[in-house]
C-alpha cells in the first residue's frame, strides 16, 4: 500500500518527555519528544494489547507502559523489558508542523 505523511500537530503541542494521543484512520498511534526528537510507535502495547503507551512514563529513549510495566525502544519499536515489540512510524517536521508517514488504505 502506498504510504503518506498527514499532518498532526504543532511541534509547540507536544509536551517534553511525555507523549501524546493521535488517531490516523485505524491507526492509534503514540508520539513523543524527548529532547527536541520526536518518536512515533503503536500506542498499543503488545503485553495485553491496551492503547495506553502515550500515558507512559519516558526514560531516556524508552517508554514504560502504565498498565503492566513493559518497556519498548521509541527508536526501534521493541522490548526493553517484556517481549514483541510495536510498530514505529517515520516522523518528520517542516517548520512547527509534525507529520506521521502511514499507509493509505486504498
Amino acid at each position: 500500500m502506498p504510504a503518506e505523511f498527514i499532518k498532526v500537530v504543532r511541534v509547540s503541542d507536544l509536551p517534553e518527555r511525555g507523549g501524546k494521543f493521535i488517531r490516523i484512520g485505524d491507526d492509534e498511534i503514540a508520539l513523543f519528544r524527548v529532547d527536541g526528537k520526536l518518536f512515533a510507535i503503536n500506542n498499543v502495547c503488545a503485553h495485553q494489547h491496551i492503547s495506553a503507551l502515550h500515558q507512559g512514563i519516558v526514560s531516556g529513549v524508552n517508554v514504560t507502559c502504565p498498565m503492566h510495566g513493559w518497556t519498548y525502544s521509541l527508536e526501534t519499536g521493541k522490548a526493553v523489558s517484556g517481549s514483541g515489540c510495536v510498530k514505529t512510524y517515520p516522523v518528520k517536521v517542516v517548520g512547527e508542523n509534525v507529520f506521521i508517514e502511514v499507509e493509505r488504505a486504498d
